[in-house]
């Protein structure tokens, strides 16, 4: 015998309607969050180039104040044609002697590295910690080194390629050149 208001005892488990609610939900997110997390990727890359050199920088200037003598931070390049940046070193100019080293790019595929003025290899500090115009080989000492992503997110105002500048006075700075003067990120 049937008894009309009995409860139904429901089934475990998910309704068609409710997997497609949630596979659309989960799409949606996809869509959103994954632009957002390559520019937040490229710009992490970046940062890591960027502080890479401005800490090379700052250790090349330290060390010359520390040592009282010049001390150059340079430039490694590979040998062939295409002369990408393999890394960079700080050394004593009298003697030669390597103190430091890094890779300048430490590990990060998809990175540009562009040093101005072009051809620029090396900065010398002196003593005090200024920067020594000319360096002691003749050359134009680096004053700006662009980082960027060789394959940049597109529309995407989330994506900032950084700039290192080398400051008459020693010191370094890492801006972003593409915000408006009035913000504090501003290059100089």
């Amino acid at each position: 015998m049937l008894i009309p208001n009995a409860p139904r005892r429901r089934s475990g488990g998910f309704t068609l309607i409710e997997m497609m609610i949630t596979i659309t939900v989960l799409g949606v997110l996809l869509v959103v969050g994954v632009p957002a997390m390559r520019s937040v990727l490229e710009n992490g890359r970046i940062r890591t180039v960027g502080e890479s050199w401005k800490q090379g920088l700052a250790l090349a200037r330290a060390e010359a104040v520390r040592r009282n003598a010049q001390v150059e931070f340079e430039v490694i390049t590979d040998a062939d044609a295409d002369a990408d940046v393999d890394g960079w070193q700080v050394r004593l100019v009298s003697t030669g002697a390597v103190l430091h080293e890094g890779s300048g790019v430490e590990g990060v595929e998809g990175v540009d590295v562009t040093i101005l003025p072009v051809d620029a290899t090396l900065v010398t500090y002196n003593p005090f910690g200024l920067v020594v115009a000319p360096n002691p080989d003749g050359s134009a000492p680096i004053t700006q080194v662009d980082v960027e992503s060789t394959n940049p997110p597109t529309n995407d105002d989330r994506y900032h390629p950084l700039r290192l500048q080398v400051l008459a006075g020693g010191m370094t700075r890492l801006c972003d050149p593409a915000v408006a003067d009035e913000d504090s990120r501003a290059c100089l």
